[in-house]
């Protein structure tokens, strides 16, 4: 599992003072950028590949808690299962003193850029990938 901290700003919330509802995929989604960089799977990487694309395929989210700027939160991120194809992951939000903020989930897909039909997950990113999963 990879823990992520950040903290909510005025920008990331709606005219209410709340988090703005797709602020929370914003938020999942950088903390999964920043997983993939510390397992050297950057962003850079990624977008020079020539053969592969790994689009992000469906996302949920739920609230359970509300957050407001100046929070400090920490997104926890787990890869729930890692398919021939696809990867599921699953994040949860916590704010400083533990309550549960939010929880969502995301899968990608290893997309082939030629045919733009599924790929294998390569070898190399499955064993990155698996090191931070708790399976």
């Amino acid at each position: 599992m990879f823990i992520y901290y950040t903290q909510i700003s005025l920008h990331h919330t709606d005219a209410f003072g709340r988090l703005f509802f797709a602020r929370q995929f914003d938020l999942v989604y950088e903390a999964k950028e920043k997983l993939f960089e510390q397992i050297g799977l950057s962003v850079p990487y990624m977008l020079a590949l020539k053969e592969l694309d790994f689009p992000l395929v469906h996302a949920e989210s739920d609230y359970k808690a509300v957050l407001l700027p100046g929070d400090k939160i920490t997104i926890d991120v787990n890869i729930d299962k890692i398919g021939e194809t696809s990867v599921i992951f699953s994040y949860l939000i916590k704010k400083a003193d533990g309550t549960i903020a939010g929880t969502a989930k995301t899968v990608n897909v290893c997309v082939n850029k030629q045919t733009n039909q599924k790929a294998r997950v390569p070898e190399l990113w499955r064993e990155k990938l698996l090191s931070q999963a708790l399976l």
